[in-house]
């Protein structure tokens, strides 16, 4: 298990796909049985492609959006970020809703199976 590989498929799933909007990334780095233990949305489609129209609705609302990787830790097959996320809400993603800039803390735990996403935990920081 090659865990700076693992780390660098989630720095692509925020550097490309999130900050820059790759929906190719979700294609390529997600398993098609992907599953996402914590979405707070839930009329999307599963595996990876719900994970697209998660990140699509989530730039949209939040054109300006910016996930900022600030430690991140791999173990067999896990990794996880501790991630910064900023930006200017102009529609409602919720709990966020449009006006104010936002910023707020998060984790994100991956499991990965042959260099590809298969599980996903995101849990964001309720104080900011």
């Amino acid at each position: 298990m090659d865990l700076e590989a693992n780390k660098a498929v989630v720095r692509r799933i925020y550097e490309e796909g999130f900050n820059r909007g790759d929906v190719s990334v979700f294609d390529t780095l997600y398993a098609t049985n992907f599953r996402h233990h914590s979405k707070t949305i839930h009329d999307v489609s599963s595996g990876a492609a719900g994970e697209r129209e998660s990140m699509l609705r989530f730039r949209e609302a939040i054109p300006d959006v910016r996930f900022q990787i600030e430690d991140t830790i791999a173990e067999g097959d896990h990794v996880v970020v501790r991630l910064t996320v900023t930006g200017t809400p102009v529609k409602a993603f919720p709990p966020i809703q449009p006006g104010e800039p936002v910023e707020f803390c998060a984790v994100a735990v991956f499991r990965l199976d042959g260099g590809r996403v298969t599980e996903e935990w995101f849990y964001r920081d309720a104080a900011g």
